[in-house]
């Protein structure tokens, strides 16, 4: 057999054998100091209690608390927030087993890092720090002694110029160039809001605009979809009758002040009504199946972890029933994190030792 045949053999081979081609990818928080939580794959059909496909996991990981992360789809990595290591670890999108992050960024200001916003096109990351602000770094920076590029302070506890009091949930807007928190007034945790900040900017500013009033109050997660430019706003209402109330709202991508939502995604069938005591992780958008994400953690009873899938497009929202939901310890064997979506595999790669190799 010519070498070229043999080649194509072995790569379609590998593809089909690879047990990593995912389209949701999910962590969390290890129950204790010096365990790891994986990170684990699951395939766009899973559903009930579907085990992964795949999971990173074991001791040269490093994962401690991998509360979030994004796919960045020029290198094929991983970029994922390790809030109680401290760290953002890169690791190859579609490895396997007890692989080592390729890079890690953890100067000693990064602190617990709760969401960062790769930058390809500007070589940037973008990361919440020390829970309070909004660093930038090299986007290939690794090791502890990294000098950020830019950073937007906090301040103190007062509603300070920059409105950064304890902002969650970072993503980036190419269009606008702007970076967007979940952030809340200090005077109540209630009244939330999206802050929304110019990449470029640096030091005590004030932000470019803000998303606030009723369409975004008790917000909880925040997620972005590039394609249809639309801002999707996770909330939960405080508890009436014994349940908190779970709605998606939508916005676009230019909303400011108190603008309200152009579709709202709520009702019995969505599954996001919650009985008092239990809350969300957050929310994610995977672009590759056009799928909302969203993620209940299990509370003292991993058994009762969920996720919670929702097909999407423009004008589709409403009492929505998911497209699936995943339960159980396969969704985290201690506490669900954030989840996100990469895509199935580049088919024209052969995955070995965990690598994926031209």
């Amino acid at each position: 057999m010519r070498r070229s045949a043999l080649a194509s053999l072995l790569t379609v081979a590998a593809i089909a054998a690879d047990p990593v081609h995912a389209d949701m990818m999910l962590g969390g928080f290890a129950a204790s100091a010096g365990q790891n939580h994986p990170l684990r794959h699951f395939h766009p059909n899973a559903t009930g209690t579907t085990a992964p496909i795949g999971e990173i996991s074991g001791p040269a990981t490093q994962l401690y608390q991998p509360m979030f992360g994004v796919y960045e789809p020029n290198e094929r990595v991983v970029y994922i927030s390790d809030f109680g290591g401290q760290a953002i670890r890169v690791y190859p999108a579609f490895a396997t087993g007890d692989v080592a992050p390729i890079r890690v960024i953890n100067p000693p200001q990064l602190a617990q890092t709760r969401a960062n916003a790769p930058v390809a096109a500007h070589d940037e990351l973008g990361v919440i720090a020390s829970n309070c602000c909004i660093y930038t770094y090299p986007l290939h920076a690794n090791g502890n002694s990294v000098a950020r590029i830019r950073g937007i302070s906090w301040g103190g506890g007062a509603d300070t110029t920059t409105k950064l009091n304890n902002p969650t949930a970072l993503i980036y807007i190419p269009a606008t160039d702007e970076y967007a928190v979940k952030d809340y007034d200090p005077a109540s945790a209630s009244n939330t809001r999206i802050v929304f900040h110019a990449r470029t900017a640096n030091g005590t500013v004030p932000p470019t605009r803000m998303l606030t009033g009723n369409g975004v109050a008790n917000a909880v997660g925040l997620a972005y979809d590039l394609t249809s430019r639309r801002l999707f706003v996770l909330r939960q209402a405080p508890p009436v009758g014994g349940v908190r109330t779970g709605s998606i709202a939508i916005f676009v991508d230019t909303a400011s002040g108190d603008a309200l939502p152009i579709d709202t995604i709520e009702g019995g069938s969505t599954q996001l009504n919650l009985p008092d005591g239990r809350y969300f992780s957050g929310i994610g958008f995977d672009p590759y199946t056009s799928r909302l994400m969203v993620t209940v953690p299990g509370g003292s009873n991993p058994a009762n972890n969920r996720a919670v899938l929702f097909n999407y497009s423009v004008g589709v929202a409403g009492n929505l029933a998911p497209a699936s939901v995943l339960e159980g310890t396969n969704v985290s064997p201690t506490t669900v994190g954030i989840p996100f979506g990469i895509p199935a595999g580049p088919p024209d790669y052969i995955f070995r030792n965990g690598f994926q190799t031209p």
